[in-house]
């Protein structure tokens, strides 16, 4: 049986076709844009993410070995669509990091009350959560607001668009900021504020459950065989976690997800919205059967492409010329097992967890004049893995304890590094061994959904990779101490000096 999973991103989207033993047998890619404008503005045409993702399904077909049984869409959250009439959106899509609606959602929970809105649907109240975006749409373009006959998320939009009724799962349902994490559906209280009706909203339902099958017509346009069938997929976090092999009932094991953004995403048994959990700003919210969190670091692989291109194109080019690996060149000097000369703070568009401001800024303390390129470079590595202690150490103030760490994406590639983060968190950390973790677990859900899984995680243990495991060394762990409690002073001193 193969198996199709549709990652759907902000700049880009991807189908990849599983055989059997869960390799991957093709995929297909297209760009597209999100739009700039003033202010930090962020749109993103759904419309256009529609055609793409339409092409790649059918290269993806094209170059299929065998029919597809079964799919499932993976997507970015918090990113709301507004949709009218015939299911065209009214106006372009605004990215969930857009300033816009920061005032809005200040202003809503003031009224309807912080805590209480955490406690109901999970998501700290800020600017990147759908309902913000909503709500500056209401006061700020009526004439829009009035034509939205329907609010979708990525993930249901698409569906819908295939001819399928809007289904949306209940994590990416969670992500809009208008869904109860306990009672599994749709927030009355809300709704009732804003105010929205929940004939405005798709239907949720758990991760892995089948949609239908896909019209004759559609089917045959896009190039699957007749009787293809589209399951609920997910949040591309959780996708992209189950994929890696997250198990819901082993929350003592995080996925480590290393890209343009860092996430550490793990499992929880019961929902938390306990104090901790908001001030840090960490989200709760269904997974597939038991519920999910995860911290980031905004600027975590933007920061190292930042050094690439900024303070050392020469060697970039040179590894190109070569054929060497340029991450590795980079890492080529540090000693994973004792600090450099200089601590960087990786924050140079923003802070995640925990403090989640977009006014944080990067630092490079204890410049000398004897301070090499090689020392940046090996500081700015060390600057994400004390960022990533400091996301685990948050963690266990809000009762989530981590035991081990399992590390994919492309910042998950060098040994060096990956043994510097089991230094300096003092965890051990798995090296993962898949590349399109997204795109496996929206098909691990497919085929969850059709009865050849009993549980989604099955898809990576089933691979079959050798898994490599770095121990933390002791006495390096000692000798990060003192650095990791100066990087944490730094870090309140520059980045949040109101909670100093």
């Amino acid at each position: 049986m193969y198996l199709m999973g549709i990652d759907i991103g902000t700049s880009g989207c991807k189908a990849v076709v599983f055989d059997n033993e869960w390799r991957a047998v093709c995929r297909a890619y297209r760009e597209y844009s999100v739009t700039f404008g003033p202010g930090g503005r962020l749109d993103l045409d759904a419309e256009t993410v529609f055609d793409k993702m339409c092409e790649v399904i059918r290269e993806a077909n094209r170059s299929s070995p065998g029919a597809v049984a079964a799919f499932a869409v993976s997507a970015i959250g918090d990113v709301v669509v507004p949709v009218g009439e015939d299911d065209v959106s009214v106006r372009p899509s605004i990215i969930d990091f857009d300033p816009r609606g920061d005032a809005e959602i200040k202003s809503f929970c003031e009224s309807f009350g912080r805590e209480r809105f955490f406690t109901i649907n999970g998501m700290p109240p800020l600017y990147i959560g759908s309902i913000a975006k909503i709500l500056w749409l209401r006061d700020h373009e009526p004439e829009n607001y009035a034509k939205v006959k329907r609010w979708a998320t990525y993930e249901d939009l698409m569906i819908s668009k295939l001819g399928l009724p809007p289904t949306v799962s209940w994590s990416e349902a969670s992500r809009t900021m208008l869904f109860n994490i306990r009672r599994k559906d749709w927030s009355d209280e809300i709704l009732a504020a804003i105010p929205m009706k929940r004939e405005q909203l798709p239907t949720a339902s758990p991760s892995g459950t089948v949609i239908g099958v896909l019209p004759d017509p559609v089917a045959d346009l896009l190039g699957f065989s007749r009787g293809v069938t589209a399951v609920v997929g997910g949040h591309d976090m959780v996708c992209s976690a189950v994929g890696a092999g997250l198990d819901e009932n082993d929350p003592g094991v995080a996925v480590d997800i290393a890209g343009t953004i860092e996430g550490v995403v793990t499992a929880m048994r019961e929902p938390n919205t306990s104090a901790e959990m908001l001030e840090s700003y960490f989200p709760c919210y269904p997974g597939g059967r038991n519920y999910v969190t995860f911290s980031v670091n905004l600027t975590a692989g933007s920061v190292v492409r930042w050094f690439r291109d900024n303070v050392a194109p020469d060697w970039y080019a040179e590894c190109r010329a070569t054929g060497r690996d340029f991450y590795s060149y980079m890492q080529r000097t540090m000693d994973p097992s004792a600090p450099g000369e200089l601590t960087v703070i990786p924050h140079f568009e923003g802070s995640g967890n925990p403090f989640f401001s977009a006014d944080s800024r990067g630092v490079i303390y204890g410049l000398t004049l004897d301070a090499k390129r090689e020392d940046v470079g090996r500081a700015v590595i060390e600057g994400l893995a004390l960022d990533l202690r400091l996301q685990i150490e948050t963690f266990g103030r809000a009762g989530i304890k981590i035991g081990a760490i399992r590390a994919v994406g492309g910042g998950a590639t060098i040994d060096r590094q990956l043994q510097l983060k089991a230094n300096v968190t003092g965890l051990p950390v798995i090296k993962g061994h898949v590349s399109d973790s997204s795109t496996l677990g929206a098909a691990a859900y497919a085929a969850y959904g059709m009865g050849g899984l009993s549980d989604p995680s099955e898809a990576y243990r089933r691979i079959g990779g050798d898994e490599k495991t770095f121990y933390p060394d002791r006495a390096a762990h000692e000798r990060f101490l003192g650095r990791y409690e100066f990087y944490r002073r730094l870090m309140y001193a520059v980045n949040a000096p109101e909670m100093r």
